[in-house]
C-alpha cells in the first residue's frame, strides 16, 4: 500500500490546488480541515476521514480511489484480496448448479478471449461498443404511410391474445 499522505499532497499538487483551497472546500462541506490539519495529512502525521477523503478524491479528478491508494485486488503476500462486489458473484457463483456454472464459466472464458485480442489491438482502433437498443417492433413504421387496412390488420395482431392464453 502506498503512503496516503503523499499521494494526497501529490494528487493536489497536480489538480493545481493550493492547501487553503482543499481546507476552505473541506470546512464548508463540514469538515475540520485547517491548513495544518492538511498538512498533518500530508505529511503523514494523522489521515483524514473517509468523507474528507472521498471530497479530496473529487477534487482532485481522482477516479479510481482504490487503484489511487495502492489497492490492486492483491496482498502483500500475493494472494487475491477480493473487493465486495467479487465477494457478491462468488457467493451467487456457488449457489448455482452445474448447468449455471458451466455457463459462467464460458462466458468468462469468452470475455477474457475477447480482452485478450482487444490488447493486441491498437488502441486508436479499438472502439467501445456500447449498444442502446430500443425496441421498434410494437411501433408503427414512420418511412411510410399505412393504409386503413394494414392499420386494422396491425390492430389486430397487437390485440390478439390467443397465442398467450
Amino acid at each position: 500500500m502506498s503512503d496516503i499522505g503523499m499521494i494526497l499532497k501529490k494528487s493536489r499538487n497536480k489538480a493545481n490546488m493550493s492547501v487553503k483551497q482543499i481546507s476552505d472546500i473541506l470546512t464548508q462541506e463540514g469538515f475540520k480541515a485547517s491548513e495544518s490539519t492538511i498538512y498533518s495529512w500530508e505529511n503523514g502525521n494523522s489521515q483524514p476521514t473517509p468523507g474528507a477523503l472521498l471530497i479530496m478524491c473529487g477534487e482532485y479528478g481522482i477516479t479510481d480511489v482504490l487503484a489511487t491508494f495502492g489497492y490492486g485486488g492483491y496482498k502483500d503476500d500475493g494472494s487475491i484480496q477480493l473487493n465486495i462486489n467479487e465477494i457478491d458473484l462468488v457467493e451467487k457463483y456457488r449457489t448455482l448448479d452445474t448447468h449455471g456454472k458451466d455457463m459462467v464459466s464460458m462466458v468468462l472464458n469468452k470475455e477474457a478471449e475477447r480482452m485478450k485480442e482487444l490488447e493486441s489491438i491498437p488502441p486508436s482502433t479499438v472502439i467501445d461498443i456500447q449498444p442502446h437498443l430500443e425496441v421498434n417492433a410494437a411501433h408503427a413504421r414512420t418511412d411510410i404511410e399505412p393504409t386503413d387496412e394494414d392499420q386494422a390488420h396491425d390492430d389486430a395482431i397487437m390485440n390478439d391474445d390467443s397465442e398467450w392464453e
